[in-house]
């Protein structure tokens, strides 16, 4: 019966892929001592034990699953990239090239003094560094060795084999440095929080709401009649003042006529006033204006949660203050991502191009504000293959390109170049967003299902050799990875705090970006009890992918 299972993996080989894939997702999900493998790791080491079947995987399935992994980064770092270009992230640009130039510079010295080969150099800076594209970049300068068939197959397995021994301290230890690391510093990160968020807000903490369309907690709307002395023969603008925090005026019916008020109507006795804000603020002033009254003919608004991509360069730059004094009337900020990651709200918080700003409220104000701010990411379930199939094209042509600089072939290696092709793709769609959209759901697949298949595929190719190698290298390769994973996050930090003068909490945040080590990130913020650290993550990740990514074809080259 295993005979026959073992030929019919021979004969149809996507079964062993998509078996690797079912139990590798399932092994990554399991929890040892509150941690998880993770996909990567999880599917890596399920199809290196079914590689022991020596089973022989078509390149092409590997190949396509990295150019829709390597492409969608890309997409999605893109706006990032090239809008940190600026005075303003400069710091976190330099602070994401010291760490990968101290990432290269200890694996090539730990490489040499160890005596690992080319490939296992690529496997231990990949792993231990978290970057999982490094393989796909390695592996194509692998490709181009002058060297025999054989031996490329030998070291593309034992890129593999050494970043699964390495990648699960890679993201387990780092989790593990993070909570310990600031106690070694006596860095209180809540502390540190608490200072940061007080002086982006330009008071306390408790002082964040108040001046901003910020929501926190569910919407609520009242209809009330103006009675009281204190709102009749004022100004909309005075009514609206009177809340601590935000309430929008959306309608007054005024006998039979019902209309939209601006700032500076005047309330006249009995009017029936529209008011949108959150239930504590009612609770507070309502009874201040009146008897609160049941009237549809006033109350039917149309209410709208919407998703806004910043475009605009009139915002981009400009406080959350800002934006809220001059277009956010009636609009309520729930949160607001950046790359994925929820940023603090608060008044000095900067906007960036291609943050996503989650507003809820009536639908006339939210269309409003997006025509200040930018573009409207309503649901979809389209993807434009166009711009995916060509960008995977000329990425692939662009890395096939190369310059010799003596007998060293210089290139960015089809990994590096369809990585080129998307973030330019990216920071196209940014400037014209009515083409090239990929949804969440289609970045989904794209990247964790592209670099599961492309994982899959290169655990199967590594998987009969991989026991003699781990026997040969596995304990010298864990521990290389260990310095490897840890030395540039303490020299960076030293290095931001030292020379760029960044604030303590950002450094730690800016190096999980410049690591592209997203689970350390989240134990910070966690550690904080605030997202103020993602303020420093963000640039130095779209950075990190691409330099990071880049590291697999030069470090073929300088081993």
């Amino acid at each position: 019966m295993m005979h026959y299972f073992v030929d019919t993996c021979k004969a149809y080989p996507q079964i062993a892929v998509f078996l690797a894939l079912a139990i590798g997702y399932y092994v990554g999900k399991i929890k040892i001592f509150g941690f998880t493998l993770g996909s990567t790791a999880g599917v890596l080491l399920s199809a290196i034990v079914i590689g022991q079947m020596d089973i022989t995987v078509p390149p092409m399935a590997k190949a396509i699953g990295f150019a829709l992994f390597i492409f969608c980064i890309g997409y999605k770092v893109g706006p990032q990239f090239f809008g940190a270009m600026k005075k303003e992230g400069l710091k976190y640009i330099v602070l994401s090239l010291f760490v990968a130039i101290v990432g290269l510079a200890t694996a090539v010295i730990l490489g040499k003094t160890l005596g690992f080969d080319k490939g296992t150099a690529a496997g231990l800076i990949s792993g231990a560094m978290t970057q999982s594209s490094i393989i796909g970049t390695a592996d194509g300068a692998i490709s181009h060795l002058a060297i025999s068939q054989a031996q490329k197959t030998a070291l593309e397995g034992n890129v593999a084999i050494a970043y699964a021994i390495t990648y699960i301290f890679g993201v387990a230890g780092l989790i593990v440095f993070y909570k310990i690391f600031p106690s070694i510093l006596k860095v209180n990160l809540k502390d540190e929080a608490r200072k940061l968020e007080q002086e982006m807000s330009g008071g306390s903490a408790e002082e964040l709401a108040p001046g901003l369309f910020s929501w926190s907690g569910r919407l609520s709307l009242r209809v009330y009649r103006a009675k009281h002395e204190n709102v009749i023969g004022r100004t909309v603008r005075d009514l609206e003042e009177m809340f601590p925090g935000r309430v929008a005026a959306d309608k007054i019916k005024r006998g039979d006529k019902v209309f939209d008020p601006e700032p500076t109507t005047v309330i006249e006795a009995d009017d029936k006033i529209a008011l949108i804000g959150s239930r504590e603020e009612f609770v507070k002033v309502g009874t201040m204006i009146g008897p609160e009254i049941e009237d549809k003919t006033v109350s039917e608004i149309i209410g709208e949660m919407l998703d806004i991509c910043v475009l605009n360069k009139e915002v981009v730059g400009k406080t959350l203050g800002q934006l809220s004094e001059k277009h956010g009337h009636g609009c309520f900020l729930r949160k607001i991502l950046r790359q994925g990651h929820e940023i603090p709200i608060t008044r000095d918080t900067v906007i960036n191009k291609c943050d996503v700003l989650k507003v809820a409220g009536t639908q006339k104000d939210v269309e409003k504000l997006v025509k200040e701010v930018g573009y409207p990411e309503r649901p979809t379930n389209t993807t434009d293959l166009v711009m995916v199939g060509a960008g995977c094209v000329l990425g692939t042509l662009l890395g096939l390109l190369a310059v010799k600089v003596g007998d060293i072939p210089l290139t960015l290696g089809i990994g590096g170049g369809v990585l080129l092709a998307g973030l330019v793709a990216g920071w196209l769609r940014s400037l014209h967003p009515t083409f090239g959209q990929i949804p969440t759901s289609a970045q989904w697949i794209f990247t964790d299902f592209g670099l599961s298949l492309f994982i899959a595929c290169v655990g199967l190719t590594a998987g009969p050799k991989a026991v003699e190698a781990i026997k040969t290298t596995g304990i010298s390769l864990f521990l290389a990875g260990v310095v490897l994973t840890i030395t540039p996050h303490i020299l960076g930090y030293f290095f931001g705090r030292g020379v760029l003068r960044l604030n303590p909490l950002l450094t730690m945040g800016a190096l999980t970006g410049a690591g592209t080590a997203t689970p350390s990130l989240n134990v910070l913020k966690d550690e904080a009890d605030s997202s103020m650290p993602a303020l420093g993550y963000t640039v130095p990740y779209a950075f990190g992918n691409f330099i990071l990514t880049v590291w697999g074809t030069v470090i073929i080259h300088l081993m």
